[in-house]
């Protein structure tokens, strides 16, 4: 007779075998939960706040870019040499149309400002033709580019060629100024390859330059220690942005371009308004005593100084918790937007217009 083995059990604590009750599962998903929303919380905070700093730094590396190019232009306006423009003994400019917008070199800066009904003085070709936009002033500039170049010889008639070290940086068409501490003389290079060849003819009736020259008679002969600049006409402005189509951008139309005969850039996107007072000397002292805009400027030969301001706005993704406002041109606005928002300026002074 076989005898069968007894069953055995497994043995231990039985209470181990239980799983979790529905209000511990409850309790841990609330938990989990409560963990991701406080995670994605501080990600959207984060994220906000990375994005917020993000577009700050942007606006004013922007409006430092701009305000910087304009000072510079207009610290270096009106240079006709080593004493300045307001101490040159004499100064001639050959070009035709010597009083035209682009080549009227015996005025540092000029301007325009628009009243609310129509600009002030009224636009002058070109920039009436690029079409300005009234929430900005327009500002031109006439000033060197770069450094000169030293006479290598002496002018042997004050109608001869100026001859210089061979450079590839003057062109035929270039506006050039020829200056030493007696005088200056504004001209253009009328032969082919002038700098490349050392030698700068500036002869009138000259084929495929603009203006051209009245003449050649340079009102003096210059020695070896006189200099050659070229000279640039800039006009500043607002428009419509090309690189973000329904935004305000700060362009340039310069005069010569970049080996072109005029160029316009866009140079900062996101420029809403932009107003320029001129510091005007009253009183013979060569220090502004009063700052106007342009429309109030009797005389641009009494400019002295300029300060320039400028609204830039962030893109249109960036945006605030609540309205920012902001003090623009002396007054206080509150926008309808939650763009971001800031205003730079600066006092410029016109180097060569004073001592």
């Amino acid at each position: 007779m076989t005898t069968r083995g007894a069953i055995t059990r497994p043995h231990g604590n039985a209470g181990a075998q239980r799983g979790f009750t529905l209000v511990e599962l409850m309790v841990g998903v609330a938990l989990g939960l409560f963990l991701v929303a406080v995670m994605g919380t501080i990600y959207v905070g984060s994220k906000t706040t990375f994005q917020a700093q993000e577009s700050t730094a942007r606006l004013q590396e922007n409006g430092r870019f701009a305000i910087d190019t304009i000072a510079t232009d207009l610290r270096m306006s009106g240079f006709h040499g080593c004493l300045g423009q307001a101490r040159a003994t004499s100064f001639t400019n050959t070009l035709d149309t010597t009083t035209a917008l682009l080549y009227d070199f015996s005025q540092p800066i000029w301007g325009s400002h628009h009243t609310g009904a129509a600009w002030s003085p009224g636009l002058l070709a070109p920039v009436a033709g690029i079409g300005p936009s009234s929430q900005g002033d327009v500002l031109v500039v006439r000033h060197p580019v770069g450094s000169g170049w030293a006479l290598t010889a002496e002018m042997t008639g004050t109608a001869q060629p100026l001859t210089i070290t061979p450079t590839s940086t003057i062109q035929k068409g270039d506006i050039l100024l020829v200056a030493d501490c007696g005088g200056a003389a504004v001209f253009q290079a009328t032969n082919a390859a002038p700098g490349t060849g050392g030698s700068i003819d500036h002869q009138p009736g000259a084929a495929g330059v603009t203006p051209g020259v009245t003449t050649a008679d340079l009102g003096r002969s210059y020695l070896q220690d006189a200099s050659v600049w070229r000279m640039q006409t800039a006009v500043y402005y607002l428009a419509n942005s090309v690189r973000r189509p329904g935004q305000m951008a700060l362009w340039a139309y310069t005069a010569p371009g970049t080996n072109v005969p005029t160029q316009q850039s866009e140079l900062v996107t996101g420029v809403e308004r932009m107003v320029v007072r001129y510091g005007v000397d009253t009183n013979g002292d060569e220090a502004a005593d009063q700052f106007h805009t342009a429309d109030s400027v009797a005389a641009w030969n009494t400019v002295v100084s300029a300060r320039i301001e400028l609204l830039l706005v962030g893109p249109e993704g960036t945006v605030t918790t609540a309205p920012q406002p902001y003090v623009f041109d002396g007054q206080s606005t509150t926008p309808t937007d939650r763009r971001q928002r800031t205003v730079m300026s600066l006092v410029a002074t016109l180097r060569n217009s004073v001592p």
